[in-house]
């Protein structure tokens, strides 16, 4: 049997649906949650629902004919189950992202401006301390993940958002597992909004989480005229502390131009909020918001993200027409023209599949010249 850990998040019903359709009898969903009622899973099939605690942790129910163990994001729950695991079961680890970035030795993941408040977030401090892994022990019954290293060894397989990530996080953890390309079937977009008329709004970021860049791609974007719309309603621990200070630079730099989205929106309204605009900037180095990006793309909007970032090269090598934020912010106008030379996206994509597979470009045609050479016609 294949046993699922997950949280209560909202794509779990399709994940779930995705899986019963192999074979409803070879899987069991285990949701941890403190409550019952669930805000987002509804299905009840084969569903289990766990405390999250761990002194109430039944191991020998959630292990039962289990033969592989899907660790959907790796919590201190599902590490403490991990720790407990019988030798006979393989182990597959979904990796979000926060699970194996927050737990990198070396972080670099953060621009110079972001990257100085980082470093004076009291709770960054705090995870270090020794009284923090006590803590941590107490509560989980497992020590922080930094000091529990060899679990994830015991890991045999990993699956992450994209692949380019698979290496990285298997170097840096030193872990044995092999690669399983699988991913969550969250991106279903409707044909309703194929003929959108979109905004001239600009959707920055996607969370309260300082691996946004906040502050960094507010400096590249600080004289734009346009309005700046920052979702800023969900973080890790301490993230209302680097919401208010994003708040504050952004009506700094931006006024009356600056909106900040705080409270949760259901998944209408943001596509609403995404429709309001025409370009989206992710300055993340790390990935992060592939789901939003994907959106963005689909309806059309001019995409910018950070040139460092895994996604950007990754998306880049699948042939989308990506923009770097720090270089081409400039070229591409916020009103739909471009002000730079020719965008050359590589001789596999044929002018038509730009037209309508990627960020809503007008139609092209080329016109040979009496001297042999091409004009772009709009």
């Amino acid at each position: 049997m294949i046993v699922h850990l997950f949280g209560d998040e909202n794509f779990v019903n399709s994940t779930i649906n995705t899986f019963q359709k192999s074979d409803s009898a070879l899987n069991k969903f285990i949701v941890f949650s403190n409550t019952q009622k669930l805000k987002h899973v509804s299905l009840r099939e084969n569903v289990l629902i766990l405390n999250n605690s761990a002194y109430n942790m039944d191991i020998d129910l959630i292990y039962k004919d289990c033969k592989l163990l899907v660790i959907h994001y790796l919590t201190p729950t599902k590490l403490y189950i991990l720790k407990n695991k019988p030798s006979n079961v393989k182990v597959l680890w979904s990796i979000w992202g926060s699970d194996a970035y927050d737990h990198f030795k070396n972080k670099d993941i953060f621009e110079p401006l972001t990257l100085d408040i980082y470093k004076k977030n009291i709770y960054r401090y705090l995870r270090s301390s020794t009284l923090y892994s006590i803590y941590h022990l107490l509560k989980y019954k497992v020590k922080p993940m930094k000091s529990e290293i060899d679990l994830l060894r015991e890991i045999d397989f990993v699956s992450t958002v994209i692949p380019n990530e698979f290496e990285i996080i298997k170097r840096e953890f030193n872990l044995n597992a092999r690669y399983i390309d699988f991913n969550y079937p969250v991106n279903k977009f409707s044909h309703d909004y194929l003929s959108v008329v979109l905004g001239d709004s600009i959707l920055l970021g996607n969370s309260a989480t300082i691996s946004n860049n906040h502050f960094d791609a507010f400096d590249i974007i600080k004289n734009i005229k346009k309005k700046i719309i920052c979702p800023l309603n969900y973080g890790p621990l301490g993230y209302k502390e680097y919401r208010k200070k994003v708040v504050i630079k952004g009506y700094n730099l931006f006024e009356e131009n600056f909106q900040a989205l705080e409270n949760f929106l259901p998944s209408k309204d943001y596509e609403k909020i995404l429709i309001s605009c025409n370009t989206m900037i992710m300055y993340h180095i790390r990935q992060q918001a592939l789901g939003n990006i994907y959106m963005a793309l689909y309806l059309g909007l001019r995409v910018f993200l950070n040139k460092k970032s895994v996604t950007y090269k990754y998306l880049i090598e699948q042939g989308m027409i990506i923009f770097d934020l720090e270089k081409d912010f400039d070229l591409v106008g916020i009103d739909g023209s471009y002000n730079g030379g020719i965008i050359a996206p590589g001789v596999n994509l044929s002018l038509e599949a730009l037209y309508l597979a990627a960020a809503r470009l007008p139609r092209i045609t080329l016109k040979p010249l009496s001297n042999k050479k091409s004009i772009i016609t709009l």
